[in-house]
């Protein structure tokens, strides 16, 4: 199948924090794909004219990058991921394309109350793993970055936090644990995929839910590393550790920890707990890195996403575009050939120029 896959940025494989990437690689064992991004999308529509695609896959978020895609994804209907409950238009990207993918179930169900009438599809969440994480059977996990001297220098924190106010509670919960003794090393906000590999204990809230993705989250897991986030639905079944007690969430937990959960209400307090206890306790450390990555092996890899994905783009190209209700927003009615179909009508030839959207493939069509 051939895919054109919108998107801001290429995919970048080597950086465990652009999830798609991972997914795009393993798709493209069976699929061709061409990522489409916006210096390169203009070219799109002429070369949809002379060689479609099978099927568009529309990769979308809140941010000023991802705008140029509402240009393409209401006139060639095809599958919407959808990163975030923030996006704007969101019942135009639910409603306009074949199917909407998710990778939190909660979020499948918000939205399917919501849109009723959209193809809502629910794929599991993943990440890639870090090139520089070297895993073994009897061997630590750790990266290639001061392999020998962590026990040498103090614990590194990384923090993966895109609330406006997240910040300034993550510093207050650090102050409060170095006020109570506490000996460790914070790397800089808004952390790269290279801060990641040098950390010993990742913070990734991913609160409030639906609002960002898990792929730091995951990605640390992957890395092998200790994780703090909140408790939440989509880690609700996670085997945890509650910071206030130390003890296992739930009652008949048998898996070994993988994570530490902060409970929202709660979070600055229950946070700097948590700080002080992994900056000091390298066995829990360790044990939580182990059952994080073997969490991850089981559940969270590129290819488990791929598998899902495989059946619902197969799902999609054997769709009929969706039509559009009748209240459909003005701005989402053009599609770039108003010009043409003016310049046809004074010359007395059928307005009709080009219905990108006119059959399942996206396939062309002329007057």
């Amino acid at each position: 199948m051939r895919i054109a896959w919108f998107r801001h940025a290429h995919t970048d494989a080597a950086n465990p924090l652009d999830g798609t990437a991972a997914l795009v690689d393993e798709l493209r064992r069976t699929h061709d794909i061409d990522v489409i991004v916006e210096a390169k999308s203009h070219d799109f529509v002429w070369q949809q004219l002379q060689r479609p695609w099978d099927l568009c896959v529309f990769e979308l978020d809140n941010t000023p990058a991802h705008q140029f895609i509402w240009g393409y994804l209401p006139n060639y209907p095809g599958v919407v991921l959808l990163h975030s409950i923030d996006i704007a238009n969101l019942r135009v990207a639910a409603l306009a394309s074949r199917a909407s993918v998710v990778a939190d179930r909660g979020f499948a169900d918000r939205l399917k109350q919501r849109f009723p009438d959209a193809n809502l599809r629910y794929a599991p969440p993943f990440a890639g793993q870090p090139r520089s994480v070297r895993h073994g059977d009897d061997a630590v996990l750790r990266t290639d970055n001061e392999p020998d001297t962590a026990a040498a220098r103090p614990v590194r924190f990384a923090v993966y936090d895109t609330r406006a106010r997240g910040g300034q509670l993550i510093d207050r919960a650090f102050e409060r644990a170095r006020s109570a003794g506490a000996m460790f090393d914070v790397l800089e906000q808004e952390a790269t995929s290279v801060e990641l590999e040098r950390s010993d204990v990742v913070i990734a809230p991913a609160w409030p839910p639906f609002h960002s993705s898990l792929t730091p989250l995951l990605a640390a897991m992957a890395a092998g590393k200790a994780v703090i986030t909140s408790e939440m639905e989509a880690t609700a079944e996670w085997p945890a550790i509650d910071p206030q007690t130390w003890r296992p969430r739930g009652l008949a937990v048998a898996d070994a920890p993988l994570a530490v959960t902060v409970d929202p209400r709660d979070e600055e307090h229950s946070l700097m707990l948590a700080i002080r206890r992994l900056s000091a306790d390298a066995v829990l450390r360790d044990q939580l890195g182990r059952a994080a990555r073997e969490w991850w092996e089981a559940h969270a890899t590129p290819a488990q996403a791929a598998s899902a994905w495989t059946a619902i783009l197969r799902e999609a190209t054997s769709l009929a575009p969706p039509p559009r209700p009748d209240d459909w927003p003005k701005q989402f009615l053009l599609d770039g050939t108003e010009l043409a179909r003016d310049i046809r009508t004074e010359f007395g030839l059928a307005s009709h120029v080009y219905e990108p959207s006119s059959d399942p493939g996206s396939r062309s069509s002329h007057s």
